[in-house]
């Protein structure tokens, strides 16, 4: 940790000496001092020097107007604050300052006082712009009514938030945390005097490791390369790279987005994104992945033309089947989450179907504070703000999950006890949930194919899937009464395989991460007997049961665990007519999807028409749901407008041929 009391004290002694020192210099002599440091962007000694011009010469007020913007630049909202109750009431010669002058206070914890104070700014103000500085102040204090009540509600007792140990934290900036796992954190930092991304690994039971720049990343030259996100598959990284020749300020600093791939242990010369991504003249960074199906969803933050104002959030997306760059047209993330203010630091949580972001124009405790929507791409539900402890009077952003989902990381300038004693520089501070604790469940029930009967005495094996596609065997059972159920962490790809004397085995790989799409992954896991069929153990794997786990998501109490009694059954099929393998006849096709649960709601008012099939179509991964048999076209036609009608989802169902068991054309509709 950073030793705080030392830092204190040794800081404490240089205002002691600096303030004697400047007691002797008059204030025209501040007043150059001031103006050198200032040009040199050293802010923090450039307001000491015009608050000390300013106190030897208290008729220029323009000298408390510059403390204060010094202090505010470097955010000491406290001694801003103070500089500026001098000036607070000439919004004539400092516009807007008498607004500036509350939101300190309200950054500065003080809500109440600021409460007053945009009040009275309010009331004195008479631009021709009222009416919307009226709406920025309303939202202001009712910024400041919600602070109030988190105040007497407290924090949320499922989150506790840690501030991170100095082997990742430093006096300089440390923010765009990245979780590769819960032990391995990548992050950026200026702690070398410019931004670049660093990596910290914690071994169990112990505290980050000290922090080292990343191995085998591309060379970057000069400029600053920062905020970062790894595709799910760990192919693709992207990150912004942004202009050297200025001072990392965060917002400030012109950034745009770039694309490193993985080859091996290396990582490729690193490819801008197009223009159309990176406009011109404006900054564009934080990206964010979330991957779909075959569409990958790139997430930023930028200033670009067409926004609401300020930094908002904005989409584009790619065919992950494709290696170029070709993303669409960026599109505004919308009212929902854009303001006039300050959209910034995107993370779309697959697993909860969530946009986390950070925002001060919309209903903030403080500065910068951490929202979530539920959604996708443009189409949102209000944002939410998520409270205390996450947010605080000062700024907070950057929230990120840790794959595992027990946690994740937030970036705050926040003072935090001792172990961070002012708001001038941000820090990454940790946090874990206490209760409920999310588990996901794999379970379901292994059948005889040829009687549909549930099998006893089955061998069932878990393995986990890693990025080239090899399998590492985690746990096996013994199930007596054909049931398994394992625990799995979401955000993985896993195998289950089912092995039995007299049976070909048979297995199913999964992907965690969908558990958002539903609720379970569909029908029971069924064994072929030695002699039926065809023998082929892989022809299996694709009929009846292309899904054979359920996957959950279970909420536990502390230290209780509790899960839902979840078990999938053996269903009938929907007709009791042999399916058709001989000759020329007819299916309807219904929908394709990534996942099938062949009991979802949505198939009700179908599957009681034909018996519901389902086909893996390799090439897309996708799964198509076919209704199925029809001996002649006229019987499928009879029954497609009625399809069509029953889901909004089935509008484009159509009819396919089939010949001795093979699908052929489509027939015209």
């Amino acid at each position: 940790m950073k030793n705080p009391v030392i830092l204190f004290i040794f800081t404490a002694t240089l205002l002691a000496i600096n303030v004697q020192a400047q007691d002797k210099l008059s204030w025209k002599k501040h007043l150059k001092l001031a103006d050198e440091l200032f040009a040199k962007a050293q802010y923090a000694d450039a307001g000491e020097h015009y608050r000390a011009a300013f106190k030897q010469k208290t008729k220029k007020k323009e000298l408390a107007y510059k403390a204060g913007n010094c202090f505010f630049t470097i955010r000491d909202y406290r001694n801003a604050a103070e500089a500026w109750k001098n000036v607070k009431d000439d919004n004539a010669a400092y516009p807007l300052i008498g607004l500036r002058y509350a939101r300190c206070l309200k950054q500065n914890g003080e809500h109440e006082v600021a409460s007053s104070e945009f009040v009275k700014f309010l009331g004195n103000y008479n631009g021709a712009d009222k009416t919307a500085i009226s709406q920025i102040v309303q939202t202001e204090l009712r910024g400041c009514e919600l602070a109030a009540q988190y105040t007497i509600k407290g924090d949320d007792p499922n989150i506790v938030l840690e501030h991170l140990s100095s082997n990742i934290n430093t006096p300089e900036t440390e923010f765009g945390p990245i979780p590769f796992s819960d032990e391995a954190l990548y992050f950026s930092s200026t702690m070398a005097k410019r931004a670049e991304i660093y990596r910290s690994i914690r071994t169990a039971g112990s505290d980050w490791g000290k922090a080292s720049p990343i191995d085998n990343f591309p060379v970057i030259e000069g400029d600053h390369f920062c905020n970062g996100a790894l595709t799910p598959d760990a192919s693709r990284f992207y990150f912004t790279i942004c202009k050297s020749e200025e001072k990392w300020g965060g917002l400030t600093t012109h950034c745009e987005i770039f694309v490193t791939r993985r080859v091996g242990k290396t990582w490729t010369s690193p490819e801008r994104l197009p223009d159309y991504i990176n406009e011109q003249n404006v900054s564009t960074t934080q990206p964010s992945i979330v991957q779909n199906g075959n569409t990958e969803i790139l997430y930023f933050a930028s200033n670009r033309n067409g926004g609401m104002g300020g930094m908002d959030i904005w989409y584009t997306t790619r065919e992950i089947s494709s290696n170029a760059n070709d993303f669409t047209l960026p599109i505004n993330a919308g009212s929902r989450i854009n303001t006039k203010g300050d959209e910034i630091t995107p993370f779309y949580d697959k697993i909860e179907g969530n946009l986390y972001f950070a925002s001060n124009g919309q209903l903030s405790i403080g500065g910068f504070d951490i929202f979530k929507t539920k959604g996708a791409k443009s189409q949102w539900q209000t944002a939410e703000n998520v409270g205390t402890p996450l947010n605080s009077p000062a700024d907070d952003f950057s929230f990120v999950k840790a794959p595992s989902g027990k946690g994740g990381f937030i970036v705050s300038n926040r003072s935090y006890g001792m172990d961070k004693v002012n708001t001038t520089d941000e820090d990454i501070f940790g946090f874990t949930y206490e209760t409920p604790v999310v588990q996901y469940v794999a379970r379901g029930e292994v059948f005889s194919k040829a009687s549909r009967e549930v099998l006893e005495d089955v061998e069932v094996a878990i393995y986990e899937i890693d990025d080239k596609g090899q399998r590492r065997f985690l746990k096996k059972v013994i199930s007596a009464n054909g049931h398994y159920d394992f625990a799995v962490e979401p955000s993985r790809k896993y195998a289950l395989e089912a092995n039995k004397d007299g049976f070909f085995a048979t297995y199913y790989d999964f992907d965690s991460n969908d558990y958002n799409n539903y609720s379970d992954f569909g029908a029971p896991l069924y064994m072929e007997p030695y002699g039926v069929g065809s023998g082929d153990e892989g022809d299996s794997m694709k009929e009846d049961a292309q899904k054979m786990v359920v996957v959950e998501k279970v909420e536990m109490p502390k230290k209780e665990v509790v899960t839902k009694t979840t078990t999938t059954k053996a269903k009938a099929e929907a007709s009791n007519a042999a399916p058709l393998t001989t000759g020329t006849y007819y299916k309807i096709q219904i929908i394709a999807l990534k996942n099938v649960n062949l009991n979802h709601s949505r198939f009700g008012n179908v599957k009681n028409m034909r018996r519901i099939d389902k086909e893996f179509y390799s090439d897309r991964k996708l799964y198509r749901v076919m209704l199925a048999d029809y001996a002649t076209l006229e019987e499928a036609q009879a029954d497609l407008p009625a399809i069509r009608s029953s889901n909004k989802d089935f509008s484009d169902a159509f009819i396919v041929e089939y010949k001795d068991g093979e699908r052929g054309d489509t027939m015209k509709q």
